[in-house]
């Protein structure tokens, strides 16, 4: 057997064989009969080439799991003598090989090494229909020449000069630069696109950021994030005081009254009723009742009063004007229905008969809330004309008004629908509708309440209920009713919220008032359908500008319209409450620092925060203080929450429920409430002083008992007993005790016999103790109370006695 020559170790892409030089042109394999045909570059002749008939001369490699052997070598012609120009030799095989790449090696002395071995491959009917050439390499791609970008370049004059310094280094021929040139007007193009593009790049990347942001509706996005919802401003209130000839009702609302300009730069101002009214002639002004006396007055806290006259068209509900000669005016709502009594059945104040030949005349009773209280004491004498007339007046016919008038107006129809449909996969932005007119006309809770009907008599725990614990309420709602196919759609402050199917939107509003509603889409409220009807009725006013003063709105609109029922109209008192929408700037200072008031009450200090930050709808805040601990009850904690009212001692019922109510929305679940009114600890405090040179004992017992009273004193002063003095767990401290009283002039020196609990046990000892540490100590719950009232010595007692006396 020829020696083995070694495999080139170089690649050529085309070699040539030598000259007279064998070896393998191809080899053919054929898997039935297990042989391979292979076809040599020269003759095989014998006996030069003896050794190509030799199954030594021959080695096939490769394989995975089949490893064949030749085991003899055969021509291929059945000639005998063989053909001498014969190229082509048969070798039987003792088994296929596998689907793997084999290669066959021939060996010999003329054997030329590039065309020594050939590739082939067994079972070619079952194999991989791809070719099994080894893939082409990849042509390796020029590298581009660097390019030098400026990013400093933001507006149209830099783009454009980038451009044409980019120019010649891909296009060194183009030298035109006249502004004629196609190429230049393309060069210009893109660079006005490219000034477009990062102006957008620079507004969407500082609207991403508090500091930065310019659009009030991003100012507004990012605070949400915080839970701080900007205001929305509100329109301003008032009442609308009617003089009328002839029994008229006022049909729902919309009733339109104006001030008169007096220059052309004066901007009319309109206002409108918000709700229907009957009016009445006898309620143009009516008389007080004063059962003959002279000189009387109504008091300030007077709740109730009578009217000279049958008056039973008088609801609860309506508002009464009380007005003076001296200007003073003020409005009350009646809390229940006029009553029509005798003269002889009003019993206050008690006289034998009626005077002034009233016995059969008639009297009307009306009565009014705390709630919306007199502000002024009205005095009923008459004045000194001819005839005689009352200084004080009462009228009727009063209609609550805002500012803002009403539009109507359709934001969709279905002629509107697009007539190209939207490809599948494609996304579909959400509906967007801008209103005709701006600004959206936003309303108070307090002002909204005094248009709706009374349910009853107003109370300090009307509240309006927090939708969710993760919003806040809103200090005004807006005027807008959305209708889609007739239809109301509800607004939301989010549709974050929102079920799929809900029909819902939300509203924003930019810098100028103008508003936009944001409607679904499909995951978060359902999408407005392109070919519904969608009609809008809002208010538009609202701000400062509303805040007119009394008797200004005398005009009713429109102008061209008589009214034969109406003999004038006018509003009695100032408008009040209008406010300004919050701007970008007041946000930003104050929304970072409000978010950190919680949206759950999670500590005892979150619930005592959040019952003192109550707020009814009048806008009042009825709790004083508050306290709270937890308390475990063996199955789960409760929060015990004790209540010290403002203005009283007596927690309500229904102060206690709304309450409730009101920290519902952030009780964590697995929490408890309950809550208490407070625990007032009664004292009973025995003071002894001597008078110094000078003064009177009895003088100084009086200065003594204002300074240590609960009351206000003059100048607006509290006693030192006041409500507002001592909190929850505040300690009575006997050091500022005696500095309240050594402040009282002519007091020489004062001393203690008795400061203990009301009917302690032992009260003497107490007292020695109190005395010997310096206060008398109260609990967590527990509030010091000495009100020194005769009519009712439980809630405390104080005797102040001058020195030397029993």
């Amino acid at each position: 057997m020829a020696p083995v020559s070694p495999s080139p170790s170089i690649a050529c892409p085309r070699p040539e064989p030598a000259p007279g030089a064998q070896g393998i042109a191809r080899v053919a394999v054929d898997d039935r009969l297990i042989t391979l045909v292979v076809t040599f570059l020269q003759p095989t002749t014998l006996p030069a080439r003896s050794y190509l008939f030799d199954p030594r001369s021959y080695s096939l490699t490769g394989g995975q799991r089949r490893f064949p052997r030749v085991l003899r070598v055969e021509p291929v012609s059945a000639d005998s003598p063989p053909d001498a120009s014969s190229r082509q030799v048969r070798l039987r095989l003792d088994q296929l090989g596998d689907f793997s790449v084999y290669t066959l090696t021939v060996s010999g002395p003329d054997v030329d090494p590039f065309f020594a071995s050939r590739k082939l491959r067994f079972r070619l009917a079952c194999g991989d229909p791809f070719d099994c050439r080894a893939p082409a390499a990849e042509a390796v791609a020029a590298a581009e020449l660097p390019v030098s970008i400026d990013y400093l370049a933001k507006d149209y004059s830099s783009f454009r000069q980038a451009l044409l310094d980019f120019i010649p280094t891909r296009l060194p021929a183009w030298t035109e630069r006249s502004e004629a040139d196609l190429g230049m007007m393309l060069l210009e193009l893109l660079s006005a696109t490219a000034d477009t593009l990062s102006y957008l790049q620079d507004r969407v990347a500082n609207e991403a950021f508090l500091d930065t942001a310019t659009q009030r509706r991003s100012v507004a996005g990012h605070l949400a994030l915080l839970g701080y919802e900007m205001d929305e401003g509100a329109a301003a209130q008032t009442w609308l005081q009617f003089q009328v000839r002839e029994l008229h009702t006022l049909g729902g609302a919309g009733f339109q009254v104006s001030n008169t300009p007096t220059s052309d730069a004066e901007p009319v101002i309109v206002f409108e009723t918000g709700a229907g009214a009957t009016l009445d002639p006898r309620h143009n002004e009516m008389r007080l009742y004063t059962w003959g006396n002279e000189n009387c007055c109504l008091p300030r806290d007077a709740v109730t009063a009578v009217l000279v006259g049958r008056f039973d068209g008088l609801r609860a509900g309506d508002y009464l004007l009380f007005e003076d000669d001296g200007g003073q005016r003020d409005v009350v709502r009646l809390v229940a229905d006029a009553e029509v009594l005798a003269a002889e059945a009003v019993a206050s104040p008690p006289l034998s008969s009626p005077p002034g030949g009233l016995a059969a005349a008639r009297l009307t009773l009306v009565r009014w809330s705390d709630a919306t209280p007199l502000r002024h004491e009205y005095c009923l004498a008459e004045a000194p004309t001819s005839p005689p007339t009352p200084r004080t007046r009462v009228r009727g016919n009063l209609v609550v008004t805002t500012h803002g008038e009403t539009i109507a107006e359709t934001l969709q129809s279905p002629m509107d629908a697009p007539s190209t449909a939207v490809s599948p996969g494609s996304s579909i932005r959400r509906q967007r509708l801008a209103l005709g007119a701006a600004p959206l006309a936003h309303l108070d809770a307090h002002t909204q309440s005094l248009m709706s009907p009374l349910t009853g008599a107003p109370s300090a725990t009307t509240v309006n209920a927090t939708p969710s614990f993760t919003t806040r309420r809103p200090r005004s709602t807006s005027t807008l009713r959305v209708e889609v196919d007739g239809e109301v759609w509800q607004e939301r402050e989010s549709l974050l919220e929102s079920r799929p199917d809900d029909h819902v939107f939300r509203v924003e509003i930019d810098d100028e008032g103008e508003a936009t509603l944001v409607f679904g889409d499909d995951v978060f409220g359902q999408r407005l359908p392109a070919t519904s009807m969608v009609t809008a009725t809002y208010r538009v006013g609202g701000g400062t500008a509303g805040n007119v003063g009394a008797d200004t709105l005398t005009r009713p609109l429109p102008l061209d319209v008589r009214l034969s029922w109406l003999v004038s109209v006018t509003n009695p008192v100032a408008a009040v409450g209008g406010r300004d929408p919050e701007s970008r700037d007041h946000a930003r200072r104050v929304g970072p620092a409000t978010f950190q008031k919680p949206l759950v009450t999670v500590t005892a200090d979150d619930y005592q925060a959040a019952a003192q930050a109550f707020t009814t709808g009048q806008g009042s805040q009825p709790v004083q203080r508050a306290t709270a601990a937890f308390r475990w009850t063996g199955s789960w904690l409760t929060v015990g929450l004790a209540v010290d009212p403002r203005g009283s001692a007596k927690l309500t019922p229904e102060l206690s429920a709304a309450l409730v109510d009101h920290l519902e929305a952030g009780r964590l679940v697995g929490y408890d409430l309950a809550v208490t009114a407070a625990v007032y600890v009664s004292i009973e405090l025995v003071l002894g002083f001597c008078v110094a040179r000078g003064g009177r004992a009895s003088d100084v017992q009086q200065a003594l008992g204002q300074a240590l009273s609960n009351g206000e004193l003059v100048g607006g002063r509290k006693g030192f007993f006041h409500p507002d003095n001592f909190s929850f767990g505040d300690h009575l401290h006997i050091s500022k005790l005696f500095t309240v009283v050594m402040a009282v002039p002519g007091v020489e020196s004062a001393q203690i016999t008795r400061l203990a609990r009301l009917h302690a046990a032992e009260p003497d000892r107490d007292t020695a103790t109190n005395l010997r540490q310096g206060f008398l100590p109260v609990g967590p719950g527990e509030i010091v109370r000495l009100d020194n009232d005769r009519n009712f010595p439980e809630h405390g007692t104080l005797i102040i006695r001058p020195r030397g006396e029993g």
